[in-house]
């Protein structure tokens, strides 16, 4: 029998049995963290997680449907990573806040995007907070005041580019129309580039921005989501789908050029660029922040201004966070106001009575307060961004469950900005909710477009500032208004971003006084 291999055979067939079990077990291990932790959540395939489920029904849709099913804290799984989806103000809080120094992260970018894990908001521990405390006098009043002068030029080039359709009664496509704005805004202060995308659409910088954000779907980007780690092997080979080198190599190329010119003498440009340049020598005060305190030992961080590659990685990241969501938001604006004309009359009454004809500026526009409730409100209704993450370094207890380190924590932003338990008829766009009285009774925690806590969007008041004067300025020469191509009510794309399907088709109407 020997002779025949049968007992060979018997034991290769034991080894292929031992080795399928074993396979078997470690799968179930790896999927079964919620079942060990007891938090409520659908069962998955392994590595292929809640993939499927959120291709189908977009993530706002999936978000919703899991809140709604198994409550306000649900595990799920990214591909194979686990992730804890979490609808509640008050556990988000305690992350945020009490915990942030065990969940630091807000953006986990892959091993082969080196720039961006210069960036401010991959950074950790001492290193995060001495980039965040260079950086914070950049956005105070004062250094908005002085970038104002750049901005007024980009806000009205997009009007001279508004006006001919506008004036001809043409429809128009504000997705793309305020893109371009957005885009040639964060060229200007990210890079220290001059462009007019209004003009020119097909200029270097706004073909490789276009390109860095048109990522599309490819077997190898499905593979990077399932196994993280074969990304790592897919840039060695520089075909990795979440690194294109050649659009790197451009931004990287753009902001070393930038420095060189500033580095020469041309260093009185008031824009983002020099100041981070500048940064560690300013003495300004940012009045809405204090200063992160180091944990090690603060001598190691004094007296060092930014290097090349941390002002390069948070120009590209000011650019990721900033261009698209800054650019849907005032695309949702634009909608509200024209589907809301009680409220648009009201916006342009109150910016008649305090600005006038006088050009925006970040000082007026903080005089218009029913300005900053519709720009609120914009921001509660159709946040860009549906979720945000952090990421525990260490274990981290969140509603009595012990949870592993390096797993994702998710804040279903658009499920608790639409959340009836904190918003009375959440599908009506309404200001006031944003009036003092009506902020002071509501959870500060239920409303979270730029995060909260020590890691919040440091680029806020930036935002705000591009948004607010770009809408006075339209509105002292013309109102929205909705036509026969207007989707009413907007349908969104499926995708991480909330951002229309079909664009948002409006006119303007020329008003004929003030």
């Amino acid at each position: 029998m020997d002779i025949l291999g049968i007992v060979d055979i018997n034991g290769w067939i034991l080894l292929v049995v031992f080795l399928l079990l074993a396979l078997y077990l470690r799968i179930r291990w790896k999927f079964g963290l919620w079942r060990r932790l007891g938090v409520p959540g659908p069962d998955y395939l392994p590595y292929i997680g809640a993939l499927k489920e959120m291709s189908k029904l977009g993530l706002m849709e999936f978000d919703f449907h899991l809140i709604k099913t198994y409550g306000r804290v649900v595990g799920t799984y990214l591909g194979s990573a686990p992730s804890l989806l979490i609808a509640d103000p008050d556990i988000i809080k305690n992350v945020c806040v009490k915990d942030f120094s065990k969940a630091p992260n807000r953006y986990e970018f892959s091993e082969s995007q080196s720039e961006l894990r210069k960036g401010l908001n991959a950074l950790e521990d001492d290193h995060w907070r001495f980039v965040r405390n260079t950086l914070l006098p950049t956005f105070s009043s004062g250094k908005m005041r002085k970038m104002n002068p750049l901005l007024q030029q980009k806000y009205e080039l997009l009007l001279q580019g508004l006006k001919k359709d506008a004036d001809a009664g043409k429809t128009i496509e504000f997705k793309e129309v305020f893109g371009r704005f957005t885009m040639d805004v964060i060229a200007s202060l990210g890079f220290g580039m001059e462009i007019d995308s209004q003009t020119d659409p097909n200029n270097a910088f706004v073909r490789y921005a276009k390109e860095l954000f048109n990522v599309n779907f490819s077997l190898l980007l499905f593979l990077t989501v399932i196994i993280p780690k074969f990304d790592v092997l897919l840039n060695y080979f520089k075909i990795s789908p979440t690194n294109n080198r050649r659009v790197m190599d451009f931004f990287k190329s753009a902001v070393r050029q930038a420095i060189e010119m500033r580095d020469e003498g041309d260093q009185n440009r008031k824009d983002l660029l020099q100041l981070m340049l500048n940064a560690h020598k300013d003495t300004d005060k940012n009045e809405v922040e204090e200063k992160q305190r180091y944990e090690g030992d603060p001598q190691k961080w004094k007296d060092r201004s930014l290097t090349e590659e941390e002002v390069t990685g948070n120009s590209i990241f000011f650019l990721i966070a900033g261009f698209d969501t800054t650019s849907t938001t005032m695309t949702t604006m634009a909608y509200s106001l024209a589907t809301n004309p009680e409220i648009q009359e009201r916006l342009v009454n109150q910016i008649d009575s305090i600005i006038g004809r006088d050009l925006p500026t970040y000082d007026n526009v903080q005089k218009v307060d029913y300005l900053d409730w519709v720009f609120n409100e914009t921001l509660r209704l159709y946040p860009p961004a549906v979720r945000t993450n952090r990421k525990s370094k260490t274990e981290i207890d969140v509603a009595g469950y012990k949870i592993p380190k390096d797993v994702d924590l998710s804040f279903a932003i658009y499920v608790l900005h639409r959340d009836p338990e904190y918003w009375t008829d959440p599908e009506k766009f309404d200001p006031e909710r944003f009036s003092p009285e009506n902020k002071a009774g509501r959870h500060p925690y239920a409303y979270l477009p730029f995060g909260h806590g020590p890691r919040n969007c440091i680029a806020q008041r930036l935002a705000a500032m591009e948004v607010k004067c770009a809408f006075v300025y339209i509105l002292q020469h013309y109102r929205f208004a909705t036509c026969e191509e207007t989707e009413i009510p907007m349908k969104f794309k499926k995708s991480g971003l909330l951002k229309p399907l079909n664009g948002v088709n409006l006119k303007l109407v020329e008003r004929t006084s003030i």
